[in-house]
């Protein structure tokens, strides 16, 4: 058992009792809300697709226009499935039930949320 649980260390690494206290927030990796949204080969691969769609329009403008709303279907899909999960997790740090985030924890969702609402809106 770690001898360490339920604590959370000070600045001088001298562990405080946290009796009651939620676990710190875990805040993403620097510039994790920053990125792209879509992971490297999901949006290599929807962007391949767009180009062969926009390239097979002279051949077949129909099949050319049905594919590209395929993939904007899979990219709203996806995006919304994402944002899901990045909801999940925001809420979870200050939302649960039993947990009661300190102020600094707070903060830093507060943040996050900042980041990522700033970020859809600019699209």
């Amino acid at each position: 058992m770690d001898q360490h649980a339920g604590q959370r260390p000070t600045g001088a690494g001298t562990p405080v009792e946290t009796a009651g206290e939620a676990p710190p927030y875990a805040a993403p990796a620097a510039g994790a809300t920053d990125g792209p949204l879509l992971p490297a080969a999901e949006r290599d691969a929807l962007t391949t697709r767009l180009q062969q769609a926009m390239n097979g329009f002279i051949d077949g403008p129909r099949g050319a226009v049905e594919e590209v709303d395929t993939v904007f279907d899979t990219l709203t899909a996806r995006l919304g499935d994402l944002l899901g999960e990045r909801r999940r997790t925001l809420r979870t740090a200050w939302h649960e039930d039993a947990a009661r985030p300190g102020t600094e924890d707070l903060r830093l969702v507060l943040l996050d949320y900042r980041r990522l609402v700033e970020r859809l809106l600019s699209v």
